[in-house]
């Protein structure tokens, strides 16, 4: 007999999430279906603009990761002008060079924000203590109370 599992609310990514998995009687998965409801419409709102401002408005879609929104609107330039194509122009070093910086200073910043804001509360409180207590600001209030 085949069961079905439901994670509902997925709570540890941008928005909101469920996640499906279907079991088989030995209870392997036999599929799995990640749902995010999420609608950012960017495809739209830099619709009218000029295509040179694509980089600097699909930044605007994220607080958190910015630079891979303004990346893939430079990526989308590049594909459009014939730039890092197979037969097209060849990107310059440096330029690479600093996407990738950008890219990875970026994820430096978002582990370091996922550790403290998701990881280290429920480190020091426990994945068991209310929701209420095991965040930043239940961590802030716990240090302050020492």
């Amino acid at each position: 007999m085949s069961k079905t599992l439901v994670i509902d609310p997925v709570t540890r990514i941008e928005g909101h999430g469920k996640v499906t998995l279907q079991l088989d009687d030995n209870n392997k998965v036999v599929d799995a279906r990640l749902q995010v409801v999420e609608f950012r419409g960017f495809e739209r709102f830099i619709q009218g603009h000029p295509y040179w401002e694509a980089p600097m408005l699909l930044q605007r879609i994220c607080g958190i990761c910015f630079v891979s929104h303004h990346l893939c609107g430079a990526k989308a330039l590049d594909d459009m002008v014939g730039v890092g194509l197979k037969d097209g122009i060849k990107m310059l070093p440096t330029p690479e060079k600093m996407r990738r910086l950008g890219h990875y200073a970026q994820q430096l910043q978002s582990h370091v924000t996922a550790y403290f804001y998701l990881i280290a509360p429920e480190m020091v409180f426990g994945i068991e203590s209310a929701p209420e207590k095991r965040n930043v600001l239940g961590l802030a209030e716990a240090i302050r109370n020492w």
